[in-house]
């Protein structure tokens, strides 16, 4: 059942879903999936994405994990200039709590560099924590003071089984809920392009139906094969995030997300 949230492990195979995305007017978000990445193995990781990038275009999304290269700053501004070259958004994935600091150092640095003339790099804002807004709140009033474009990916969370004891997090499922929820009306009146919500909660996603009619500048984002027709059939812009990658490797990534959407669970089957 887990492989169906994916697109195999080739280019192959990514690209023939992705087409499929794009023929129901949504935006494909190409994930390469390469968790815990082993040291000295981050030049592979670029090749990979390297590659991609040369077979696609402004019609897609990319989305990378920044420690999938261990940090390596390098190979991170080659994708990110070369997404930027060909006018392709580069989402920049979030992390969980032990590099959420070094996370939020690069991913600011990259929406800095790369954000002065166009929006090329989108960060994610991980709404499950108890300091997510204001750092979104921040993000959003720094950025517009230095005529940088700014944009993000609002997530509730993927880290929760491993880090709800740590204390950063919202306890409570209703707490989240409306965290999100406040996110998705910060970024609607004060983020001028256009921003992600990833979500299958159909509370939320009611929240930005009733936004989208006042206007367009809400992405509504799910991951391949979860509550597709449901959302297919939504008055809105959309994206499907499409994982692909070596199969050992996906396994931590799809348990995460299941466990992420175990409230929507139902629309799996949809």
């Amino acid at each position: 059942m887990l492989f169906k949230f994916v697109a195999g492990n080739s280019f192959k195979n990514v690209l023939k879903k992705s087409n499929i995305i794009l023929s129901k007017n949504k935006i494909p978000i190409i994930n390469y999936i390469t968790e815990h990445c082993k040291q000295n193995k981050e030049n592979s990781i670029f090749n990979e994405y390297n590659n991609l990038i040369d077979k696609i275009d402004n019609r897609f999304m990319i989305a990378i994990k920044l420690s999938s290269f261990n940090f390596n700053k390098k190979y991170i501004n080659l994708i990110a200039e070369k997404c930027s070259n060909k006018n392709i958004k580069l989402i920049i994935d979030a992390e969980n709590g032990n590099n959420i600091e070094i996370y939020r150092k690069h991913a600011n640095e990259l929406v800095y560099v790369y954000n002065k003339n166009n929006l090329n790099i989108i960060k994610t804002h991980q709404l499950y924590r108890k300091d997510s807004l204001n750092e979104l709140k921040d993000d959003i009033k720094f950025f517009n003071s230095k005529n940088i474009n700014f944009s993000t990916k609002l997530v509730r969370g993927a880290y929760w089984n491993s880090e709800y004891k740590l204390g950063h997090l919202f306890i409570n499922k209703e707490d989240t809920d409306n965290n999100y929820n406040e996110g998705l009306l910060e970024c609607f009146n004060n983020v001028d392009n256009k921003f992600i919500a990833a979500t299958h909660n159909k509370l939320s996603i009611d929240f930005i139906l009733n936004l989208s009619k006042r206007k367009k500048n809400i992405i509504l984002a799910n991951l391949m094969g979860m509550n597709e027709e449901y959302i297919q059939n939504l008055i809105c812009i959309k994206a499907t995030y499409i994982p692909y990658g070596p199969y050992k490797e996906m396994l931590p990534y799809l348990i995460r997300r299941l466990y992420e959407n175990i409230d929507q669970i139902k629309y799996m089957y949809l």
